[in-house]
Formats: structure tokens, sequence, C-alpha cells
């Protein structure tokens, strides 16, 4: 780390003024003093100030969210303050009373469900308490105290100790639940919002109420639910939308195997999705009668009242081979919800509401890759065919023809040397941010820390013999689709996004900073692994483990091997002062330059001959 000693000049990268921060234990703050030589206390707790004037402390956060920073130079002095928004919290009850924290009554928003399906409810209170569900006729469903569950926050589970540190539970606070079935419900209040799949009877009961009972002392606060009812004999249907200008390999519309969960399904647009339900803005898919998805509600178009479910005949497969890729074109009655599974050599489509009737699996002719095809209904309303190729999958897109087939494009592996194994390859290089990104301490930003090592891949792999695209060659904002679709529309072999790191807060960097790789679809697992080793093997730091993620830029991507790279922390002052360097960054790119030739040689000695 260079020494630096300018004059005294106090600054804080983060927290940012008048910036939310949601733990109220610990958190990091960072800046620069401008001089190495100077002395600093934040809240009168002495932090170290490296060698070029950053500084990194974990301290405590300050009830009144204001932290006073003080830098001291021989004579001189800075002073600086910084206020933060720090989250209340959850309020501790008193001696004796009933407390509802009315921000954790649940459910809330606007519901649908079929009559009689089993709904959740419940809030935070005073424990040892009596808690009830009441109705408007008066009928009451019992709440049960649950065993304390201390939470811990998603940035310690993700980055923290193991085992992570919790946030300190509220003394005297407990959680309750239990569950009725479903029936109309009407909000008391008229801002919830009303669903849009079912209307609310008119009859419907509005006055529901969470109600909890310490000794004489009783609390009631209203359940902000709209509840309607579904019919299960005519379920209403919809088609997946997405506006989104950008084609995607991985499907327009992402769906979720529960309500708010990760991303499972990617289903391109006209995809004819049966709708079961309806929860604060996602809507339930029924893919087969014991299957169900969760989707966005803005990314569904509702059909009009009594269109039939999505149900119907899968019938011919055809195989037919093309120079880069074999087309699987599945004849199926209407465009069913599908999902696409890599799975080493195989490859796996499911197609859910399809019933067999496939007579003809026609291969098209010999083929060197698709080594051979089966089909099988393994449930009711479930189809399935299984492809077994001659090397590992490289790639696959999914679109529906016009005429109606799911067409699965299964990607050919490139020719590869084992001498040169990048010569004629197209090699797709994503600088990661802007938008956003992080900032070091003396403030450097990831954008043209990312840049610049980009720059350098792009000449060392072209020296290689490979085609570079660059999906962001300049400081302009490029959004996370766009990149993918730069990505595929140059007909890329491999994609690799270059990022540095942040942590949210509350996590301590002096434990948790080291380097980690991110991909999603597990063809592109192995590219992970290799830049994962080169990083760790080049720069020594923690190994944080390669990940399967669902970050939007290589979730998006399946026709290629994707994976993303944190090589370092920009916030730590050291690796802040190293991504400085010109050596360093030559040093990254080059390791990332290494792993993708190790990558391209192991699949080239895999290939069948």
């Amino acid at each position: 780390m260079p020494f630096q000693d300018g004059p005294l000049a106090l600054t804080v990268v983060h927290p940012a003024e008048d910036g939310d921060v949601a733990l109220r234990d610990r958190t990091f703050v960072f800046g620069a003093t401008g001089t190495g030589r100077a002395q600093l206390a934040i809240n009168g707790a002495p932090v170290t100030v490296a060698p070029n004037g950053a500084f990194l402390a974990f301290l405590p956060v300050p009830a009144d969210g204001v932290y006073r920073l003080d830098a001291r130079l021989d004579e001189q002095r800075a002073e600086l303050v910084r206020r933060v928004r720090v989250s209340p919290g959850l309020p501790a009850p008193a001696p004796g009373q009933a407390l509802i924290a009315e921000a954790s009554v649940f459910p809330r928003g606007a519901w649908a469900a079929m009559r009689g399906e089993p709904v959740e409810a419940g809030f935070r209170g005073t424990a040892g308490a009596e808690a009830a569900l009441v109705f408007a006729d008066g009928s009451r469903i019992p709440l049960v105290e649950q065993a304390p569950v201390v939470e811990v926050p998603w940035g310690r589970r993700v980055f923290g100790a193991v085992p992570p540190v919790p946030e300190p539970s509220v003394p005297g606070l407990a959680e309750y639940r239990g569950f009725f079935a479903a029936r109309p419900l009407a909000a008391s209040e008229p801002d919830v919002p009303r669903p849009a799949l079912a209307s609310l009877h008119p009859s419907a009961p509005s006055g529901t109420l969470v109600e909890l009972r310490v000794g004489e002392h009783v609390v009631r606060v209203p359940l902000p639910l709209n509840l309607a009812l579904l019919d299960p004999e005519r379920p209403p249907a919809g088609i997946a939308f997405e506006t989104e200008p950008y084609p995607r390999s991985a499907g327009g519309v992402d769906a979720a195997a529960g309500p708010a969960a990760t991303y499972h399904y990617f289903w391109e647009n006209g995809t004819r999705l049966t709708l079961t339900g309806e929860r604060a803005g996602e809507y339930r898919v029924q893919l087969t009668p014991e299957l169900h998805a969760w989707v966005s509600s803005d990314r569904v178009r509702l059909l009009p009242a009594g269109t039939p479910p999505a149900r119907g005949r899968v019938g011919t497969v055809r195989l037919i081979p093309r120079p880069e890729a074999v087309d699987v074109r599945i004849e199926v009655e209407h465009r069913l919800p599908y999902r696409v599974d890599s799975r080493g050599r195989s490859v796996e489509i499911s197609i859910y509401g399809g019933h067999a009737d496939t007579r003809w699996l026609m291969s098209g002719g010999l083929d060197r890759h698709v080594t051979g095809a089966r089909w099988s209904q393994p449930a009711d309303g479930l189809w399935v065919l299984t492809l077994e190729l001659a090397a590992p999958h490289w790639g696959h897109a999914v679109s529906w023809d016009p005429n109606g087939d799911l067409v699965v494009r299964v990607r050919r592996p490139p020719a590869l040397d084992l001498r040169r194994p990048l010569r004629g390859l197209v090699v797709a290089l994503d600088p990661g941010h802007p938008p956003g990104g992080a900032t070091g301490p003396t403030g450097l930003t990831e954008a043209e820390i990312n840049l610049a090592v980009a720059r350098r891949l792009e000449r060392i792999l072209g020296r290689a013999g490979a085609r570079v695209i660059l999906t962001r060659p300049d400081d302009g904002a490029r959004g996370l689709y766009e990149r993918a679709q730069i990505a595929e529309a140059a007909d890329a072999h491999l994609f690799v996004s270059v990022h540095e790191n942040a942590f949210p807060d509350g996590v301590d960097p002096f434990a948790g900073s080291g380097t980690s790789t991110f991909y999603f679809h597990p063809h592109s697992a192995a590219l992970a692994r290799a830049l994962q080793a080169e990083l760790i093997h080049e720069f020594r730091l923690r190994d944080l483990g390669v990940g399967r993620a669902s970050l939007a830029v290589v979730r998006r991507l399946t026709w290629m091997p994707a994976a993303l790279t944190e090589a370092m922390f920009m916030m730590v002052p050291q690796q802040e002062a190293a991504l400085r360097n010109p050596e360093v960054q030559e040093r990254l790119a080059l390791a990332h330059v290494r792993a993708i030739e190790r990558f391209l040689r192991d699949r080239a000695s895999e290939r069948a001959p």
C-alpha cells in the first residue's frame, strides 16, 4: 500500500448521510483522512488509519444515529458528523401490558384462495399471553405462541461467521401463529389492495381482528386482508407476458417455487398458465395437481373468464440436427409451462399439464451430439423428455414456434484445440456496473476497476485467439438484461462478469472478506469453479466459495456457460489499494484467462471420441 501524506481531509463513504441502517448492534464505517499519519476516533473509539489514509471500522451503531469522527495530525484537527436513520425495531412491551406490533400482523394485502384452503395468520406481541384471530361474526381461532426464533440478518448468513451471529431478541416479545380455512374477508381499512383474480363477495364480512390478552388488558388490531375465493371448477387463466425489450434465452418471465422465493422457472411470452391463488402481488400457477409455482402478477396477462386451464396433448417430437445446435421440436396442443434442466451429459425437458400422445419420436438421422432420447409420463400432468449427450451440456435456448411447437435448441460444444483452446471462440466480458456498484474508502469505484480489468482481459484473450465482446466498452450504464442480450446476440461461447464485492450492513468486514464466484445454471458450475480456483491461487485471500446465486445477469443466460467473479472487497483498505495498482489488475486478468483456458481444456478432454 503506498504511503499518502497529503493534507488532513476527513471523508466518509459509508454510511451515507441520512442513510438507513437496518441493524441496531454493529456495522461498518469507512472513508479516508487524506494522510496515513492521522489519528482517528469515531464516537470515542480509536480507529486504525492505513498508510494511504483509508480507514475501516466495525463499531456499535449509535442509538441516536450520530457518528462523530475526530481526526488529528500534529496540531491540525478535523471533525465530521454523519447522521443515519437507525431502524427502531420492535418495541418492548411494558410489564402487564398487551402489545401487538402492528407491522408484524399477517397475512396482509390482496389474496385469492380456494375455499377451505389453509391460511396462516399471526403477529408478534407480548410473550406469555393469550392470542386469537377474531372474525366479524364473533368466531375465534386460537393463535399459538411459538418457540423463540432468533433472526439472523441475511448478510450475516451469507458472509458472516459460522454459526452466524444473531440479532439481539426483544425481551418479552413472542410470535403467535395459527391458521383458518379460507373464507371471504374484507379489510376494514379502505386502502388495502383488492385481489385481481376474483371479486370480493358483496357480503364478505369486514372487521377481522387479531387479539392479545394479558390478564385484564386486551389489545386488538385489524387484519389488513382482502380475501376472495376462487371457483375450483373454473380457475382463471393467463399468459406469461414480459414487456422487457431484450430477448432472453432463459425465458421472459421468472417464476418461483413459493411466494417471494428464488426463481426456479423461466417461461417465454405466450405460455399459458392456470391460476389457483393470489398473494399480495403474486399469482399461484398450477403445474401439476401436486406442484405449483408463483409469478409476479405484473408478468401475467389475464385471459377472459372461462378460458380452459393449461392442459393439453404432447405429440410428435422431432430432433433436427443443425450446424450449431440440435433443434428439439415438441408438438404441444397449447403453450404449456415447461422447465429445462441440464444434468451433466443429459438434458431433461418437462412440460406441465401435458399428457402423452407421443407416437413418434424422430431423431432426424444419426447425430454425434444427441446420442439418445426417450419420453415418459412420470405423473399426471407431467410429460418429460430426456436427451443423452455425447459431451457435457454447453447451453440451450427455448422458444415457442408460431405453429405452437416448443423448440429447445441444444447447443453443440465448440471445437476446441487443447494447445490453444481459445482460438476461434467468442468470449463475452461483462464489466459489472454502472448503475450501482461499490465504492472504496478513498473513492475508487467498482465500475472503473471492472472496466480496467476487462480491458486487460480483452487484450490477453485476443492474443490467445479469441474474439472478445465487451458488454460495456465505456463508462456508460448498461442494464443487466441488456448485458445478457449483447452476449447472446454475439453468439458468445462463454460469458464472464467481472465484479468486486461489498458487504451488506452488519457483517464484520475483517472476518468476512475474501474471494467468491457465482453461477446459476448447472452447466456453468465448472466454469465458476475454475475461476474461483485461479483467483484463490493468485491472491491467497479467504476462500468464500463457489455459489449458485440468483443474480440476474447469469440467471438469464442458458445459451453458454456464464459465471460472475467477486475477487476482492472494495471497502477493505488493503484490497482497494491493491485494485488501484496496474500490476494487480494485470494479475486479475491473467488469473481469469488461466481459468477460462483450464475450463476449456477440461471440456475438450471430456468430449467423446
